[in-house]
């Protein structure tokens, strides 16, 4: 299991680096981050299982880290650490659908409990229901990616938790689902701009799951780092040198 841990005060932070590794199972591997925008870096790289952050944290305060790491893909799970005066903030961490919260000063039973409960949710690799569940869900991405997928449409679809699919992602792929998602459209749409030189930017752009043309260009140049009109000319240019009659 991976955790990362999320507070602006130094002596806080480490000693809850110090707790969470002394408690949590076997085999946790425990990273930190002192504010969000240094959490959210560390998440693109660490892709942690779970993250503990504080609510109070300047520039990015705790449910906005969330938010933005829900929204890219980063994390699923969260568990948000308040105070006793600070109910209103349990309440709202409730309604974003945090894992569970806790209250300071903290306990480290309570947190070797639900450090406990969060690893046994995780898929284990050398399980053969998840190797099932694993080939289904490419298989079905594979064939199904230019529908509007999501998150809860496969969890739906596979009568699986959202959770449940995200970490699997991680684990089997190395990689977010947005991101797998979004790399698998993009490679089908390289093939599309070689060989079907008569469809338009945008046709090919919703070929492959793309609305617009506009978003289809902005995905295609992160993932790419140059346009699909300006790959499709390379593409040509690269072919008229190539062919023996040039």
């Amino acid at each position: 299991m991976k955790v990362l841990i999320v507070d602006d005060e130094p002596l806080i932070l480490n000693g809850l680096v110090k707790i969470v590794g002394a408690v949590a199972p076997a085999g946790t591997d425990v990273r930190e981050a002192s504010n969000a925008i240094e959490a959210l870096e560390t998440m693109k790289r660490y892709m942690p299982d779970v993250t503990m952050t504080d609510i109070h944290m300047p520039e990015k305060n705790g449910f906005e880290l969330i938010e933005e790491a829900r929204l890219e893909g980063l994390c699923d799970r969260f568990i948000v650490l308040t105070g006793y005066d600070e109910f209103a903030y349990v309440r709202q961490a409730l309604r974003v659908g945090v894992v569970d919260y806790l209250l300071k000063p903290l306990d480290k039973e309570e947190i070797a409990a639900l450090l406990g409960r969060v690893n046994e949710e995780l898929p284990a690799a050398c399980d053969s229901e998840y190797c099932l569940h694993a080939e289904r869900l490419l298989a079905y991405m594979q064939t199904n990616y230019m529908e509007d997928l999501s998150l809860d449409h496969l969890a739906d679809r596979m009568k699986l938790h959202p959770n449940y699919i995200s970490s699997l992602f991680k684990k089997e792929t190395g990689d977010t689902f947005v991101n797998y998602l979004n790399a698998l459209r993009i490679r089908e749409a390289q093939k599309l701009l070689r060989a079907q030189p008569h469809l338009t930017v945008s046709a090919i752009g919703e070929r492959v799951g793309y609305d617009t043309k506009h978003y289809f260009t902005k995905v295609f140049k992160k993932y790419t780092g140059t346009t699909p009109g300006t790959y499709r000319e390379n593409q040509e240019e690269i072919e008229r040198h190539e062919s023996p009659n040039t």
